[in-house]
């Protein structure tokens, strides 16, 4: 999940550098959050039914199952093609918006939820989190952001999960469908929070930063870790 909320910001990088510079990083990772988490309780909603899933014009046109299903055949036909299209995202947003306000076309009949999850940012807000929201909304309606591409792999991150699974005498490691329908809201709630403990942080251009694969995934420059004799580097591995 957290690296859903990493592709969401990466994706919108230069332009929330250049319209949102001035807005503290914690709020910039909160809305971006925010935004994350109303595709996983639309999931959620999809999941119980609480949507209209089941409506052809909604699942065709608006909802994220049906979205990803059509991503997933894009994909088995290449890569390429999700690069060098954008209408996910924007179609994600029209999404957002349908929640948040309802329809009451017969076609697609869709009650107003609101919300606070769900409130349209401001670009005019003197709020840095409305205004980080509010740029997610519409920027890429005046460029070209967040190729399809990206938003497949950010659904993917968001609907799979790793699962241990027994072959024989050993296990290996399997990737599984999120079953939402499973999930309560005290967990969502769970989840929500325990993503706000992480905080976002721009690296030097000259000093990238390096996950490690081990324990709890440290985040160190890459200067640090030329620096560090052999001794030191297994200290810190084991």
């Amino acid at each position: 999940m957290r690296e859903a909320v990493e592709g969401l910001v990466k994706g919108h990088g230069e332009i929330l550098k250049q319209e949102c510079g001035d807005v503290a990083p914690a709020e910039v990772y909160r809305g971006a959050v925010r935004v994350v988490m109303r595709m996983v309780v639309i999931l959620f909603a999809e999941s119980r039914e609480l949507l209209p899933r089941d409506n052809a014009l909604y699942h065709a046109a608006y909802g994220l199952t049906g979205l990803l299903e059509e991503l997933e055949k894009a994909a088995a036909r290449g890569h390429d093609r999700l690069r060098r299209c954008y209408s996910a995202w924007p179609r994600i947003l029209s999404l957002f918006k349908l929640v948040y306000e309802g329809s009451h076309h017969p076609a697609v009949p869709v009650p107003p939820y609101g919300g606070d999850l769900f409130e349209p940012g401001s670009g005019d807000s003197a709020d840095g989190l409305s205004r980080t929201i509010a740029l997610m909304e519409r920027a890429c309606f005046e460029q070209e952001l967040m190729s399809d591409a990206d938003v497949y792999a950010m659904l993917e991150r968001i609907t799979r999960t790793r699962t241990r699974v027994r072959q024989g005498r050993t296990t290996t490691w399997m990737t599984a469908s999120v079953d939402f329908s499973d999930l309560s809201s005290e967990y969502i709630g769970i989840l929500y929070e325990g993503l706000l403990d992480f905080e976002l942080r721009i690296a030097p251009e000259d000093d990238p930063v390096l996950f490690l694969a081990v324990g709890n995934q440290p985040a160190l420059p890459l200067s640090r870790l030329e620096a560090m004799n052999d001794g030191t580097v297994r200290s810190l591995l084991t």
